[in-house]
């Protein structure tokens, strides 16, 4: 018997994969079992999926109707819109979405980066970005999902979304109102053992630090402006000491132009005092405006100096990239609903669209060996995604035909930009590389 290259192995896993998820009997089993499907209708569990997917992350969808009419070119059905309608419209169609997301997530992460040998980074076992991303609703759902800005948005949601970096793929996705707080959703310290936890501004809190800490994890959170910890020691970025800083107040007028390495102590909520670590990044701003960021970590000096806790949070940006690409290529927007089942469950749909061509693009790289931009695959979808949903939905033998010519297409056509930039100062430049790639 021949041997089978990569892309066929990949794509024979792939198409596993997809029918093990996405195929007719494993779908209808995770819509029974959340309630959603309780006897098969015209519209079936598994062809509205397959339709939202389409739609959804392979197209520009504006309207209700746009899912339907995917609906039924894959199907081959003259499907009303009311009996559309009322399927996606039952309280537990948003259930089922996520049921299925959780399912994909589980089934296809697998790392697409790592750390380089001996590098800082090898040591963790996970580098996981957090952080969330608000979009408004049609009004008159503010009474379930209430915005923050009632004149502007009176409704509003807000996704929270905890993304491995080495995966490139989200790992825990919640959904709340915007109104809420962000901190109730960041990563349970617990969680964090071995791990690098890269979150923003909004995140920052001594009791979270001291409980990362205490549970064998790491952090690295942006500050605000607006703390007032006191220095006890200071070093430049040669560490050498500057004591004129030490024992005085933090603040913006107190800093000199230049990187600076502090241990703070700053009181707790709880009245203890947090003792930590606080990298001051300096920035050149516009008109000769002197800014600063500032980064919480528990990184060790000795193994990581103020540049590399700025490089490394750096990757943060992973998630920020990834929620462009939902709102730009997952038609993650307001639809024209009044009920909250079908605006929730196209929510879940829109992320399950773009975590699914994720997956695909990292077994593509994976096949092919060359590093490929996730942006990209994204902006051209239509082009070999429906092929392969339409394979699926029909259980044929040419769904891996179909695989690997998505894998052809995407090496054609969804090549990273700038593969020196980014060991330069890109993804890779704090110490990673990708696995499949030679």
């Amino acid at each position: 018997m021949p041997k089978k290259d990569n892309a066929t192995t990949q794509a024979e896993v792939i198409g596993e994969k997809l029918m093990a998820v996405l195929g007719d009997g494993a779908v209808e089993k995770v819509a029974r079992r959340c309630g959603f499907l309780r006897r098969r209708r015209d519209v079936a569990p598994a062809a509205l999926l397959v339709a939202c997917i389409s739609a959804l992350g392979a197209g520009t969808a504006m309207w209700l109707a746009d899912i339907l009419r995917a609906f039924n070119a894959f199907t081959g059905k003259a499907i009303r819109y009311k009996p559309f309608h009322n399927q996606i419209s039952k309280p537990k169609f948003p259930n089922f979405v996520h049921a299925i997301l959780e399912e994909l997530l589980a089934k296809f992460t697998a790392p697409v980066l790592e750390g380089l040998p001996r590098s800082k980074l090898a040591q963790f076992e996970e580098i996981v970005a957090h952080d969330g991303t608000s979009f408004a609703l049609k009004n008159t759902l503010a009474k379930k999902w209430p915005g923050r800005f009632k004149k502007l948005t009176p409704a509003a949601v807000e996704i929270h979304v905890t993304m491995s970096v080495l995966s490139d793929n989200p790992v825990a996705i919640t959904l709340a109102p915007d109104k809420e707080a962000e901190r109730p959703f960041s990563p349970k310290a617990a969680s964090l053992k071995n791990r690098l936890l890269l979150e923003d501004r909004g995140y920052q809190e001594r009791e979270f630090f001291v409980a990362v800490q205490d549970a064998d994890g790491s952090f690295i959170v942006r500050g605000t402006k607006s703390i007032r910890p006191t220095i006890r020691t200071a070093r430049d970025s040669q560490g050498r000491r500057l004591r004129h800083l030490e024992g005085r107040r933090l603040s913006w007028s107190l800093l000199p132009r230049h990187d600076v390495d502090l241990d703070i102590d700053w009181k707790r909520d709880s009245g203890k005092t947090y003792s930590g670590r606080l990298v001051v990044i300096y920035v050149e701003g516009k008109r000769n405006k002197t800014t600063f960021v500032y980064l919480h970590t528990n990184l060790p000096r000795e193994t990581f100096s103020a540049h590399d806790v700025g490089q490394i949070y750096r990757l943060r940006w992973q998630v920020e990239l990834l929620f462009k690409e939902w709102k730009s290529h997952s038609n993650l927007h307001k639809f024209d609903t009044g009920k909250a089942p079908i605006a929730e469950g196209l929510i879940w749909a829109s992320l399950l669209a773009a975590t699914l061509r994720r997956c695909i693009t990292h077994a593509a790289e994976r096949a092919c060996g060359i590093p490929l931009s996730t942006q990209r695959a994204a902006r051209s979808a239509k082009h070999f995604l429906d092929a392969i949903l339409a394979a699926v939905l029909e259980c044929s033998t040419s769904l891996i035909d179909d695989i690997r010519a998505a894998f052809a297409f995407l090496l054609g056509n969804a090549l990273r930009a700038h593969p020196k930039r980014d060991r330069k100062t890109g993804r890779l430049a704090a110490g990673l590389r990708h696995v499949a790639v030679a």
